[in-house]
């Protein structure tokens, strides 16, 4: 089994060292950054130096696609997927959103824009659609007041960690359900 963490920031780094603490040896984890991931620290970490620095294998996305056995994760990966080139059918994303509500990109600018008292993070499936795979989990929180849609976003990193923790062992056993 092979396990891909594809996206940016603290949420996919997070993701690695939650992998790490199960014993998973690192020469089975690989790291797609996102292409805008020029391996410097800026207001986030950069993936693809966290990567480089701990010698993780760094791949290009063709090269996931021949893997049987891959479990693919994204974690703010900015590449819409084509699951029909995958040789694996484990494709899954945490989603900035309450799904179905805000599918697509820029979730958590829309949230604060329109008002939202409740926000979250989705684990789902990824299928041929933008953000329309079976819900696997999901993770809420209230919107204060006045937050911002800085600290609107904080949350949802944290809150992608605790939903990959909290259903990392069921996805790697393939013990886990699906709503639609």
């Amino acid at each position: 089994m092979y396990i891909c963490i594809a996206g940016k920031n603290e949420c996919s780094i997070n993701a690695i060292k939650t992998l790490t603490k199960y014993k998973i040896n690192k020469k089975y984890i690989y790291v797609l950054p996102n292409f805008s991931d020029n391996g410097r620290d800026n207001w986030q970490p950069s993936l693809r130096r966290f990567a480089r620095k701990n010698r993780f294998k760094i791949v290009k996305l063709k090269e996931l696609y021949s893997i049987p056995n891959l479990i693919f994760f994204s974690l703010e990966y900015e590449t819409i997927i084509n699951v029909d080139k995958f040789r694996s059918k484990k494709l899954f994303n945490f989603h900035f959103s309450l799904l179905p509500k805000y599918r697509g990109c820029h979730t958590n600018y829309f949230q604060i824009k329109n008002g939202e008292k409740i926000s979250g993070v989705t684990l789902h499936k990824i299928d041929r659609g933008i953000d329309t795979g079976d819900i696997i989990d999901s993770l809420k929180f209230k919107i204060s007041k006045n937050s911002t849609a800085h600290q609107n976003y904080d949350k949802l990193l944290d809150k992608s960690v605790l939903l990959f923790k909290k259903n990392i062992k069921r996805i790697l056993n393939g013990n886990y359900r699906i709503k639609k």
